[in-house]
């Protein structure tokens, strides 16, 4: 992927647009995201899991846990592998994913 072809980040963008440094809130909800995101990684890294599952092992709430896991459904990242007898959908990570 060539330099121009790769994806701005939202500070990034920020920085280009307004030509100031990102405030504070925007930094911190970039940092919240990266934390989110590494615990959802970790915890599927380890095997298919319900959001229930997922979100009980990284202490978020369910439904934040359900909007990351669908963003991420969304865009590849992660594929339903089965169904629990509860009806619950498994999610696994996409290989090569890890």
């Amino acid at each position: 992927m060539a330099m121009a072809e790769r994806k701005k980040y939202t500070i990034t963008m920020y920085r280009e647009k307004t030509g100031a440094k990102a405030p504070q809130a925007l930094l911190d909800l970039r940092r919240r995201q990266l934390e989110i995101a590494q615990k959802l990684t970790k915890a599927l890294g380890a095997g298919p899991k319900t959001v229930p599952e997922v979100a009980k092992e990284t202490r978020i709430a369910a439904r934040e846990v359900l909007w990351y896991i669908m963003t991420y459904y969304k865009y590849g990242l992660v594929t339903v592998s089965g169904k629990t007898e509860e009806g619950y959908y498994r999610y696994a990570l996409r290989e090569g994913r890890k």
